[in-house]
């Protein structure tokens, strides 16, 4: 298994936020575009739109990669 640090990109690692907090939790399932071929697609269960690739974390927390055209990158944490 990997961490959320080996997992994201190092970006988050310089991201002043709730996400950063949880770089050395371990990240128990990845939901990424690629799942869509597979039929195993989540969408991120957060209200940002523009979550492609998103992790659920060992500690019960979910990590998405929100990459928003007007507003850049952000990393919204929610509690699963």
């Amino acid at each position: 298994m990997k961490t959320l640090r080996e997992t994201f990109p190092t970006e988050l690692q310089e991201f002043d936020g709730k996400a950063a907090k949880f770089l050395d939790v371990l990240v128990k399932v990845q939901h990424t575009l690629a799942d869509l071929d597979t039929g195993t697609w989540k969408s991120w269960p957060g209200t940002h739109k523009n979550v492609m690739f998103w992790v659920e974390l060992e500690n019960g927390y979910a990590v998405g990669w929100n990459e928003s055209p007007s507003r850049g990158w952000s990393f919204p944490v929610i509690k699963r």
